[in-house]
């Protein structure tokens, strides 16, 4: 059974998700810190776990591209949602340029609980899982 989520929600969701992808992708660790909330956590399954803007500034700063690359992501459901909050599944794939051009170097998911945060849609949680 479905639930009918408001559309606006939707929308405000997957803004967030892809300005995740777009600061992610041009190493902008600032902007990505300001997508979570003040007490958000950015978990990388089996690689880091980041609790609060500070620290997820810090380590995605610790991320920055050192060549070209692009986060695609797809097929993002919101899955549940109250006027305050939303929980969100998307597919991702992870592509890198080098010399024999671009080249997908890892897939996953993102699973996403995002909050009504000063009147915009904020990741409390987001968990990145890359399948094996």
């Amino acid at each position: 059974m479905t639930t009918s989520i408001d559309a606006s929600v939707t929308a405000a969701v997957q803004t967030a998700i892809a300005a995740y992808a777009q600061a992610l992708d041009a190493g902008r660790a600032d902007e990505i810190a300001a997508l979570y909330t003040p007490d958000g956590v950015a978990e990388i399954v089996g690689m880091a776990k980041f609790e609060g803007r500070e620290a997820i500034r810090q380590g995605f700063g610790g991320f920055a591209p050192r060549a070209p690359q692009l986060h695609l992501i797809a097929n993002t459901v919101v899955t549940s949602a109250t006027e305050d909050e939303a929980t969100a599944t998307s597919n991702l794939a992870f592509f890198a340029r080098g010399e024999a051009g671009w080249t997908v170097q890892m897939v996953g998911r993102y699973d996403d609980v995002l909050r009504r945060h000063d009147g915009a849609w904020l990741f409390r949680h987001r968990v990145t899982t890359f399948a094996e």
